[in-house]
């Protein structure tokens, strides 16, 4: 029996999965049980930030597994100290707390916001406002926030006090905002969301808002975090000043690590008991996040700016003989195409992966690459071959 058959046998049904049997991955390729090699721009969701069987995140595991692999935080986990040290010498950041995803980050990021202001004695202070077609995450609260109501459909009454505002409508947010807002919560790059950058009026417009109210900033840098936009945290290119910062897939490199970065004024109104986790902050996932972040310097980061404009140059060549595609999207090596319904972008998926080329989709009908960020010159002219011919297939 094959391994989708095995699959569809014994995994709950909640994914539309490709038909590829997976066997093995290098660098920036996956290979499959026929031998068939492909170019991963998918990148695990933008998980493999330094692609497939990265040495430094291998060695750092194995020599973390020699020593303990889990051991509660209920002890002092110094792969763990180690990681936050170095998150915190990197973004200036007061302090960390670790977790296992993205939508455990931002959970926690949403109930330190609000304990932050409980303990200050204003607890009324709970509605978080945050966007349209937003995605942060599929737990209750995490999902609360996300601006895409057909996510939450189904299952039942959802945690209060979320406001959704339109992407970059700076009118729609001040009129939201007052003395009795908790925070705004944004990601830097709306990847899921149809690959949406911020605006510069709607940055000085959180800027304002947030020294004018005094209302907490949480950026989720979930997806475009850790150097995919070509600086360590997106928000920097950006120019906000955020209170809370979430983090997750880049980060453990293949493992399951997520983080929230406090300034010190959040982390003194916390006490031991306010929040926790079993698993989070793993001492085997942690000494692999040290790995990836020890990677993440001045070429690393050259590399994600040279990449993606390549990306672009070869996307505005193929942009121009096809009516259907609307826009080229994004930052770093996060790259959308914006396409109109005439082109489901599924057919396109699935014709770059006839092509040997994994991409992948976002709301809107936005075609998604995500390569890793150490992806070479020539793997991006492949890529953009491949995705040349994909268009060529569906164009006829």
């Amino acid at each position: 029996m094959s391994f989708i058959e095995q699959d569809k046998n014994v995994i709950a049904p909640l994914y539309g999965k490709a038909d590829i049997e997976i066997v093995k991955g290098e660098g920036s390729y996956l290979f499959d049980s026929k031998g068939d090699k492909y170019l991963d721009f998918v990148a695990g969701i933008a998980v493999n930030a330094l692609g497939h069987q990265n040495k430094s995140i291998k060695e750092a595991v194995v020599k973390q597994m020699d020593c303990f692999n889990h051991i509660s935080n209920l002890y002092v986990n110094m792969p763990q100290v180690e990681l936050g040290k170095k998150l915190l010498e990197i973004t200036g950041f007061d302090k960390a707390f670790f977790c296992n995803s993205g939508t455990e980050a931002n959970e926690g990021a949403i109930k330190f916001a609000r304990k932050y202001f409980d303990r200050k004695g204003e607890a009324n202070r709970q509605k978080i406002i945050t966007f349209v077609n937003s995605f942060h995450g599929r737990t209750f609260a995490a999902l609360s926030a996300t601006g895409q109501p057909a996510l939450r459909q189904g299952f039942g009454n959802m945690p209060g006090d979320f406001v959704h505002v339109a992407w970059n409508d700076c009118a729609a947010l001040k009129s939201e905002v007052n003395k009795d807002t908790c925070a705004i919560m944004l990601e830097s790059l709306a990847a899921e969301g149809g690959v949406m950058t911020l605006s510069a009026e709607m940055v000085e417009t959180i800027n304002s808002l947030q020294k004018e109210f005094g209302v907490l900033v949480i950026v989720d840098e979930v997806q475009a975090g850790c150097g995919r936009l070509g600086t360590f945290l997106g928000f920097e290119k950006y120019g906000l000043n955020p209170d809370l910062v979430t983090l997750a897939k880049g980060i453990g490199g293949g493992l399951p690590l997520g983080g929230v970065l406090l300034r010190q004024k959040i982390a003194d109104e916390l006490k031991a008991g306010d929040h926790g986790t079993t698993f989070g902050g793993n001492p085997i996932a942690c000494a692999a996040g040290l790995a990836v972040v020890n990677q993440i310097d001045a070429a690393l980061m050259k590399n994600v700016v040279e990449r993606g404009a390549q990306i672009r140059t070869a996307l505005a060549d193929i942009k121009a003989k096809y009516s259907f595609i609307k826009e080229i999207r994004g930052e770093g090596l996060i790259v959308g195409l914006a396409l109109d319904e005439s082109m489901p972008v599924g057919n396109v998926v699935a014709a770059a992966r006839a092509e040997k080329l994994m991409v992948l989709s976002a709301k809107g009908n936005v075609l998604r690459m995500l390569p890793c960020l150490n992806v070479s010159a020539a793997e991006v002219d492949e890529a953009m071959a491949k995705l040349a011919k994909a268009f060529e297939a569906v164009a006829k």
